[in-house]
């Protein structure tokens, strides 16, 4: 059976500009408009896959969790009431996505390690150094630890985790993305934090 596919373009959104129209975007969507769901994978494409790698750490899985993402979300919109965001939505649909992808990789004892036997990580930009060799090599051996202490998270603290500290969610939002209270997403965010600090110490807030 050929797998359903969705054209992807990875250019970063504008979050202003996604804030004035999605309205708009939805509307467009309801009434049949195939252009306008092109523009929702246009515009949270990259951010997703970002995402849903923090939370399986696997770069092919991830892009195919977001390709069903959007599959899943084009074929259930009629589902989406409005209530949050468009992209909380699809969080919420990729985030049930990644929990049942690291499922089924526990039934099979899965370890996804990269090709040097460490644990594969996102580059942050905002850590490199390009003047100072020697700190830009500190700077990425500081984020394969960090890489390597989340990903020993258990996958709902690890994904609260991404979500507020990467993404910069709210508590309201990320509960509303999991289906928790927000009481419950502090909770696992301070247990998060907590065992961070354990297994790196200084180098976490």
């Amino acid at each position: 059976m050929q797998r359903e596919s969705l054209a992807i373009v990875s250019t970063p959104a504008d979050p202003p500009t996604i804030a004035v129209s999605e309205k708009a975007l939805v509307k467009r969507i309801r009434a049949g408009d195939p252009a306008a769901f092109d523009e929702v994978v246009r515009r949270h494409h990259e951010r997703l896959i970002q995402f849903v790698f923090r939370l399986v750490n696997d770069r092919d899985d991830a892009a195919d969790v977001a390709q069903d993402t959007f599959i899943k979300a084009h074929r259930r919109f009629g589902d989406f009431r409005g209530e949050a965001g468009l992209f909380t939505w699809l969080y919420r649909i990729a985030y049930n996505e990644s929990i049942s992808l690291l499922r089924r990789r526990k039934l099979r004892g899965y370890l996804r390690l990269g090709s040097d036997g460490r644990v594969d990580q996102v580059w942050d930009p905002a850590l490199a150094i390009e003047d100072d060799p020697s700190a830009e090599l500190e700077s990425q051996q500081v984020q394969q630890q960090v890489a390597e202490a989340v990903a020993s998270l258990p996958p709902r603290q690890r994904a609260i985790f991404s979500m507020r500290h990467y993404e910069e969610l709210s508590h309201a939002e990320i509960a509303r993305v999991i289906g928790r209270s927000e009481g419950a997403v502090r909770a696992n965010y301070f247990h998060a934090i907590r065992k961070l600090r354990q297994q790196l110490g200084q180098l976490v807030c």
